[in-house]
C-alpha cells in the first residue's frame, strides 16, 4: 500500500505522546514494505530539512509564538489557508496515495479534509487518538483565551469582538475510524459522530528499551523514601497540583517521598507552581526538571518508584503510563478517560478519582508501608504491557484494518471497470 499519513505535528516537534505514535506507526509500516510517506506543519523544524518521505509544507491556523497569532488573524488567516490547501494537493498529487491517514488535525484547517474527502482516489481513514473533531477551531479558542500578559487582556477581548471568529463550517464524514481508546470513541459519540462501528485499536509501545532497563521494585524497607515522578506537559489540565499536595499530606504523615515533575509548560503556570511548592514547604521534596528527549525515558523512569499520572482532563490513553509499567513502576493515575482501560486497580496498578489529592496520598501512603504491594502491582503491570500493549500489537491491527479497506476498494473498482467494459 502507499500510504501518506497526515498530522499537525510530527517528531522531532512534540507537544504530546501522540506524535511520536504517529512517527513510531509510520516507521513500523515502512519496515513492513509499505510506501509510506508523512504531511504535516512546518512547525519547530526548519524545512531546509530534507526527509525521505516527510513533507514539512502545512501551515497551522495559529501562529502560536506569542502575538503572531492575534497579528496574523487580521492579516493572514485567508491567505494562509489558501496556501496550506494548495500545498496539500501538490502533494497528494504527488504521492497518489492509496490510504490517506489522518492522525492529527488540531490547528489545522479543515478545509484539508474537504479535500481529502472529495478526492475520489484515495480512501481517507482516520485514527482518532485524541478529541479534535469536538473541538472548535484553533482560532475560535485562540480569542477565547486569555492574553498572555494580563494588561493586555482588556484589549485582547476588544479584539476579539471586533474578529468575531466563527468555525469554517467543514464536519468531516469520518466514514472509516479508529479510535484509540473505547473512552475516546464514546465521547466522540456523545457530540454527536457517527463512529458506532469504529473500532478500538489500542495504542502501544516498543517495551524493549524499557524492560532492559527495568529490575524488580525499587523499594523493599517502608523507611526508605518513595520516589515518585511526573513526566509529561506540565499545564492545568494535567492535575498537576492534586499531585503536590497529595505529597504534602504524605509527609505531613512523616512518611518520605520525593516527587520529580519533569516537562514543560507555560512560564506562568510552571512559576505558580513552584511558588505553590515553597509555599507548602516542599521545596526539598519538589524537583523540577524541563522536558527530556523519549530516548532518555528508560533511565529516568529507572530512578523511580511510581508514575504519577493525575489528569483532570479525559486522557486519551496515555504512552507515559504504559512506559512507566514496562519499566516495572507502579503506575498511579486518576480514573479518567481510557486510563481504565489499561490500569486496573489494586491488580496492574492504583486508580484515584481525578482532583482528589487526599484519595492520591492515601494510594501513596499504602506503596510507602507495603513494599511488598507495591512489587506485585509493578510485576502485573509490566506483563500487561508485554502481553497487550506493545506497538507490534497495534500495527498488526492497524495494518490488517487497512489492508482490507484497501482490498474491499480494490473489489469495487474491478467490479465497476467489468461493468464498464461490458458496455
Amino acid at each position: 500500500m502507499r500510504i501518506l499519513f497526515v498530522s499537525n505535528y510530527y517528531p522531532p516537534y512534540e507537544r504530546g505522546g501522540y506524535e511520536q505514535l504517529c512517527r513510531d506507526v509510520a516507521a513500523a509500516l515502512r519496515v513492513r514494505g509499505h510506501d509510506v510517506h508523512v504531511i504535516t506543519s512546518d512547525c519547530g523544524v526548519s524545512t531546509s530539512r530534507v526527509e525521505a518521505g516527510i513533507y514539512r509544507v502545512l501551515r497551522t491556523e495559529v501562529d502560536w509564538r506569542p502575538y503572531l497569532g492575534t497579528i496574523g488573524y487580521f492579516l493572514g488567516r485567508d491567505r494562509r489557508e489558501r496556501e496550506t490547501v494548495a500545498r496539500f494537493r501538490r502533494v497528494l498529487e504527488g504521492v497518489r496515495p492509496d490510504i490517506l491517514f489522518v492522525w492529527g488535525m488540531y490547528n489545522l484547517p479543515r478545509a484539508l479534509l474537504a479535500v481529502a474527502e472529495n478526492w475520489g482516489a484515495v480512501e481517507v481513514v482516520y485514527y482518532l487518538c485524541d478529541y479534535w473533531p469536538a473541538l472548535p477551531e484553533a482560532y475560535v479558542l485562540h480569542w477565547q483565551e486569555p492574553a498572555l500578559h494580563p494588561v493586555l487582556s482588556p484589549a485582547k477581548q476588544w479584539l476579539g469582538k471586533l474578529a468575531s471568529p466563527e468555525s469554517r463550517g467543514y464536519r468531516p464524514r469520518l466514514d472509516h475510524a479508529v479510535c484509540v481508546s473505547e473512552a475516546v470513541r464514546q465521547r466522540l459519540r456523545e457530540a454527536g459522530w457517527p463512529l458506532e462501528r469504529a473500532p478500538v485499536i489500542h495504542n502501544g509501545i516498543d517495551p524493549a528499551p524499557f524492560l532492559g532497563r527495568a529490575r524488580t521494585w525499587n523499594r523493599r524497607q517502608p523507611s526508605a523514601p518513595l520516589e515518585a515522578l511526573y513526566a509529561g506537559r506540565v499545564s492545568p489540565e494535567k492535575g498537576i497540583e492534586t499531585a503536590i499536595d497529595a505529597l504534602a499530606r504524605v509527609r505531613d504523615l512523616g512518611l518520605p517521598a520525593h516527587l520529580s515533575i519533569v516537562g514543560r509548560g507555560p512560564r506562568g503556570y510552571v512559576a505558580g507552581l513552584k511558588a505553590t511548592v515553597r509555599r507548602r514547604g516542599l521545596k526539598a521534596a519538589v524537583a523540577f526538571r524541563n522536558w527530556v528527549a523519549r530516548d532518555e525515558m528508560p533511565g529516568l523512569l529507572a530512578g523511580c518508584d511510581a508514575l504519577i499520572c493525575p489528569s483532570v482532563w479525559a486522557e486519551p490513553l496515555p504512552r507515559s503510563l504504559q512506559e512507566a509499567m514496562a519499566s516495572c513502576k507502579v503506575a498511579v493515575a486518576s480514573r479518567v478517560g481510557g486510563i481504565a482501560e489499561l490500569i486496573r486497580d489494586d491488580e496492574n496498578g492504583m486508580l484515584f478519582p481525578a482532583g482528589d489529592a487526599g484519595a492520591l496520598a492515601r494510594q501513596l501512603e499504602r506503596l510507602i508501608r507495603d513494599p511488598d504491594l507495591g512489587s506485585r502491582l509493578a510485576l502485573a503491570g509490566m506483563q500487561t504491557i508485554i502481553d497487550g500493549f506493545t506497538i507490534a500489537r497495534m500495527v498488526d491491527e492497524v495494518e490488517g484494518y487497512l489492508l482490507k479497506l484497501a482490498e474491499v476498494r480494490q473489489a469495487i473498482c474491478t467490479k465497476a471497470a467489468s461493468r464498464l467494459a461490458a458496455t
